[in-house]
């Protein structure tokens, strides 16, 4: 094989560093990743929360640099960490979905390959989660170790380490989805008594959350794991200083993507892309910086930035595919103008959403606006924050910035970031941020053209056509893969009741997923559908793509006891194909109570026919949240489990 490295930039970087060729070896830095799961900057200290209990963090950014604008491309954690460890954004290689197990191209590589040929020991402690199928052959590679027990510790003597920490603690089981007393094993048993924090505290709580005791009790448990973790990084750094190696490695700080409660993690907001990241430069290697130390930058950085970064801080020359832009050394080019995010699937739950910032305003379009911001998502739906707020809500106890969130979206969102930390005022339809509304627009349409976004595929054809032709190389066919019609098309849900007859037309496209995004913004208002329904019931039989006339089928049923729509529905619902089923299942989560009441039998069909199927997986968990949604009940944490 043709070696991977692509060799030094030993003119720039002896320069740089200040070195002769020979001491370069010995000389190159060392480099920390201390890691955490499911955070956003309004819960650290140092971020200007003076409840949160963070010293270590703190510490960390009195003495290097806190950026405030630092961004996950994905707002859960398999995409996240898919770009973390390739440098490339999941929208070419289809890999958007939580948890898929798709194919990547065999060029594409986890950087700390790169960084193992050139001389470094690479170890992973220990999350891997890179969402592709050969995710185990690049964990072989890209790791000398990768265990719960890994550290810089197994390299040879005088050899340059990257290390990786990853601490879970943080993570959403803990902080909402766990049952209580998980909570109090799993953080308060371990979490020293002086830095915890009582429910009754006076932080602040989110203002899209109630403040009620309840909902404060809930909310203190993100504070408590937060500061578990940085109790767990003091531990680490305990050992680097131990070690010896303090004055000799950079240490990035940051989390994977925003906070693991409901309205933050999942969801295309800034509390779903905003991460806290702290950079701290050693005394030796503060020339390669150009912020200095205990400064704060506004730089805009995304984590297609950071494996490029790392790269060139080591001297390899970054692969072609790569997408990012390195922020270290101080010879990056001209800074970026935006950074772009993705939101997608989670769980089962059909999403698609996608942002774009620019360091002081967020863009959001959202293409499946038919469902609220607290989506109807198994491992979600188990919490009691998320039963309180449900219960919350059906009684009447939320205001309407609360109520907000429990309730179909807006196809369009902007927000600035800078005033409004919770994000409660959406600028998009004010005329005075019309033109800024305009210009975003058209840089993420711009965006999601250019790099032809793989996700716009449902996964029924991801799952099936693309097991032949991988995602990243099926996209490229403008005859299989139109992307500007695609995206037009899609750019029409939600818009007004004057696009309906357009989103018709384009129903009866030659191309599937034309129809398919048709059939999905028709359905995001079905409530303007009526005049149209005798229309729709004669092109239903026509349209031959099984995703869209699932869609179109719900459209039609929320209007009307149809009888050719519900034999196809029907047909779907308790089909042998689990992507049917489930997308079945997601119109029947959001269309209204009286109408899929009627499909209780179908539900209770599939458990009987298939039960627990390990062929047929999120099946089950996403018909039981459906009928107890319709019997008024509460998903179960022992139900999931």
């Amino acid at each position: 094989m043709e070696s991977i490295m692509k060799g030094w930039k030993l003119g720039l970087l002896v320069g740089s560093f200040g070195l002769t060729s020979n001491a370069f070896a010995q000389q190159r830095p060392n480099i920390l990743w201390l890691t955490y799961e499911d955070t956003s900057p309004q819960f650290i200290g140092c971020y200007g929360n003076k409840e949160a209990k963070t010293p270590v963090m703190d510490g960390l950014a009195a003495e290097g640099v806190r950026f405030t604008n630092s961004y996950s491309t994905g707002t859960v954690s398999s995409p996240s960490r898919f770009c973390l460890i390739t440098g490339c954004r999941p929208g070419r290689y289809g890999t958007g979905n939580h948890r898929s197990d798709y194919e990547i191209p065999e060029f594409v590589h986890g950087f700390p390959e790169y960084l193992r040929e050139a001389g470094y020991y690479t170890s992973n402690n220990s999350k891997t989660d890179y969402n592709h199928k050969n995710h185990k052959e690049m964990t072989s590679r890209s790791w000398n170790e990768s265990s719960n027990k890994a550290s810089w510790r197994g390299r040879k003597p005088g050899q340059p380490f990257f290390s990786v920490f990853n601490v879970f603690h943080s993570h959403q089981s803990r902080t909402m989805t766990n049952p209580w007393d998980y909570y109090e094993r799993q953080i308060l048993a371990h979490l020293d008594v002086g830095k915890q924090i009582a429910e009754t505290a006076p932080f602040e709580m989110p203002a899209f959350y109630r403040d009620s005791p309840e909902m404060r009790k809930h909310v203190s448990r993100v504070y408590n794991a937060i500061s578990l973790t940085d109790q767990a990084f003091g531990e680490i750094l305990a050992d680097l200083e131990k070690d010896g190696l303090r004055d000799s490695t950079i240490i990035f700080c940051f989390s994977d993507h925003g906070e693991g409660i409901p309205r933050g993690k999942g969801s295309a907001s800034g509390m779903g892309y905003q991460v806290p990241f702290i950079l701290w430069i050693p005394e030796m290697y503060k020339h390669l910086t150009p912020w200095g130390s205990g400064v704060v930058t506004d730089e805009l950085v995304s984590f297609e930035d950071f494996a490029a970064t790392v790269l060139s801080l080591a001297g390899v020359e970054l692969p072609s595919y790569m997408e990012g832009v390195p922020f270290l050394p101080a010879i990056q080019e001209k800074s970026k103008k935006y950074v772009f995010g993705a939101c997608d699937a989670v769980d089962n739950n059909a999403e698609l959403s996608r942002s774009v910032m620019d360091g002081r305003y967020m863009y959001t379009r959202v293409f499946t606006a038919y469902q609220p911001f607290v989506r109807w998502i198994p491992y979600y739906d188990v919490s009691d924050i998320q039963h309180q707020m449900r219960l919350d809500y059906r009684t009447g106890k939320m205001n309407a910035c609360q109520k907000e969130i429990m309730e179909p979206r807006a196809v369009e969102y902007l927000y600035d970031l800078k005033k409004d930390k919770w994000e409660t005022t959406n600028l998009a339809f004010d005329p005075a941020y019309k033109s800024i509304v305009e210009e975003m627009r058209s840089a993420l349409k711009e965006h999601l053209i250019q790099t032809r976004d793989a996700n716009f595929i449902p996964e029924y054809t991801l799952a099936s056509e693309c097991v032949k032709e991988l995602p990243y190389y099926y996209r490229l066919s403008d005859k299989k893969y139109p992307i500007e019609e695609i995206v037009n098309v899609a750019m029409l849900s939600g818009m007004s009741e004057e696009v309906i007859p357009q989103q018709i037309a384009a129903l009866q496209a030659d191309n599937k997923f034309v129809s398919y995004w048709a059939s999905v913004g028709l359905f995001t208002q079905r409530q303007h559908l009526r005049p149209y329904i005798s229309q729709l019931e004669k092109i239903l039989p026509t349209v031959a793509y099984p995703p869209a006339q699932i869609w179109l089928a719900g459209s039609i049923l929320e209007n009307e006891d149809c009888r050719v729509a519900r034999k196809l529905f029907d047909e779907y619902l308790v089909g042998e194909n689990r992507f049917l089923t489930i997308y079945a299942l997601n119109v029947l989560l959001e269309m209204n109570m009286d109408m899929a009441n009627t499909f209780v039998p179908q539900l209770r069909e599939i458990e009987k026919k298939y039960g627990n199927n390990q062929k047929r997986p999120g099946v089950e968990d996403m018909m039981r949240i459906a009928r107890l949604r319709l019997e008024g009940k509460d998903f179960q944490f022992d139900t999931y489990w």
